[in-house]
């Protein structure tokens, strides 16, 4: 389907075949922009290319894989090519291709598979007026933002008005704090729930010794012997 929407790949083309490629599709405004790293395999996958591109107009992502099968003449039938495509957030695609720790725990609980090679945004290359730097800058503004980081500030001690002035959305941090306080809510009600249940069985068992427990004037609870006319349980 055709879309003029970022999108993204693996590539597993040679660089210099790529990136001749994509230079020729921004001289052709075919394309607007485009980033991409180098990775070295992990998990038992060859190294490839992250590949990200930004259409200029409506493209089919079929032709673009098509455009990208480098022939090798020693091995005519397995051309070198790419993945299929995916829509691309930038934020989410700087993130995970440098392998960015806070990014990859949030997303994927520490990493999807064990440890992951750090790369730096230095490492990926882009055409010539596209500003790696700020983009990547960009990206991390956005992890400060994200609603599980927000949480996690609150549950740590910072308050609302904090969050609030430091340019949060104010709906937001409310919502989360209703969220918050129905958990508390909840959590409170679990513990009242065992402690009852825990005092329910330590009565039980004071009383097996013919005893109760009792109130003083001072509120401290305190074992007295409650009455036993029939001696039941005099030694």
């Amino acid at each position: 389907m055709a879309t003029q929407k970022p999108i993204s790949t693996v590539s597993y083309n040679t660089e210099a075949f790529l990136r001749e490629k994509l230079n020729t599709w921004i001289e052709e405004h075919i394309i607007q922009a485009y980033m991409y790293i180098c990775h070295k395999g992990e998990d038992g996958d060859k190294d490839h290319i992250h590949l990200r591109i930004e259409p200029n107009k409506k493209l089919d992502p079929m032709d673009l894989s098509e455009k990208l099968k480098e022939y090798d003449p020693k091995k005519p039938d397995k051309p070198l090519c790419v993945r299929p495509w995916r829509p691309s957030k930038e934020e989410d695609w700087i993130l995970y291709v440098v392998h960015d720790p806070q990014y990859l725990k949030l997303k994927y609980g520490g990493g999807e598979k064990g440890e992951k090679l750090p790369y730096s945004w230095q490492d990926i290359k882009a055409n010539d007026n596209y500003d790696v730097e700020i983009a990547y800058i960009r990206a991390k503004a956005y992890m400060e933002h994200t609603s599980v980081n927000m949480m996690t500030k609150l549950q740590s001690g910072t308050s609302p008005v904090e969050l609030v002035l430091t340019g949060e959305n104010p709906f937001m941090v409310n919502a989360m704090m209703r969220t918050l306080s129905g958990n508390d809510y909840q959590r409170m009600q679990q513990e009242y729930g065992k402690l009852y249940q825990q005092l329910e069985s330590l009565k039980q068992a004071v009383s097996d010794y013919g005893l109760v427990i009792v109130s003083d004037n001072d509120g401290n609870l305190v074992l007295e012997p409650f009455d036993d006319p029939d001696g039941r349980f005099k030694k």
